[in-house]
């Protein structure tokens, strides 16, 4: 059951894994408020393309590693594909704690540019949604998250966006 529910590379829950836990805690706790962030990797690509999946690999993995050890042990943490992650914030106490969370984890992923030279462009890309009723559905946060992160890359990078 578990290995269904993991990403193979990074053992981060999977799309589908993560959207039925995420859902699951919505319906558990309506009254709470909570956050989805989505991230995605700057550059990712050119890591890729440049010094070859391995590498690629190697970063996702990193990258995986410290999502998991800035948030807390309750927040929920997936890949959903690609470069593309998801961090559920569990019981924020407003916006701004979401914000904070979503400005640390800007900073952790650009502290892994210096780690080694193939990574020195890395950044994230990040998109902010808000539980704002309790009848909302993962599905929803995550349409508001993503073009939230989608702003912020257009709008240079390295930064977060809510919506």
């Amino acid at each position: 059951k578990q290995q269904a529910q993991r990403d193979s590379l990074t053992h981060l829950y999977n799309l589908e894994a993560g959207k039925y836990i995420i859902d699951e805690y919505i319906k558990k706790n309506p009254k709470q408020q909570n956050a989805l962030i989505v991230l995605d990797i700057d550059h990712f690509k050119e890591v890729n393309d440049t010094y070859g999946h391995l590498e690629g690999d190697a970063l996702l993995i990193a990258v995986a590693d410290t999502l998991r050890t800035s948030v807390r042990s309750y927040d929920i943490v997936g890949r959903i594909g690609g470069d593309e992650f998801v961090v559920y914030l569990a019981n924020v106490t407003d916006r701004q704690n979401a914000m904070a969370v979503a400005e640390k984890l800007c900073q952790v992923i650009r502290e892994l540019s210096t780690m080694k030279k193939e990574w020195s462009n890395i950044s994230a890309s990040i998109g902010i949604s808000f539980a704002d009723h309790p009848d909302i559905k993962m599905e929803e946060l995550y349409i508001s998250a993503d073009k939230a992160m989608y702003s912020a890359k257009g709008n240079g990078r390295d930064q977060y966006q809510t919506l």
